[in-house]
């Protein structure tokens, strides 16, 4: 399996994404039921930079695509965790 750079960036976008929604929820930013509208927001602010910072050969749709799905999938791991502790 190659590791590519768009799979980074969803990584990262993801872990950044997990820390602003733990953030989120220990100082009471927003409303819980807002995180996932935040998590795509980060998502979609991650993409656009990677693109214009050329960090990947991606077009701006793909590399939002790759971050909304990191960020999306940060806040269900989030949920998971959660989960299994109650």
């Amino acid at each position: 399996m190659v590791i590519t750079i768009e799979m980074i960036m969803a990584v990262v976008t993801g872990i950044v994404t997990y820390i602003f929604g733990w953030l989120s929820k220990k100082f009471n930013w927003i409303e819980s039921k807002y995180i996932p509208a935040q998590n795509i927001v980060i998502g979609m602010l991650a993409g656009i930079i990677c693109y214009m910072l050329k960090i990947s050969e991606a077009d701006l749709l793909t590399s939002i695509m790759y971050c909304i799905i990191g960020s999306m999938a940060s806040g269900g791991t989030y949920d998971l965790t959660k989960t299994n502790k109650e």
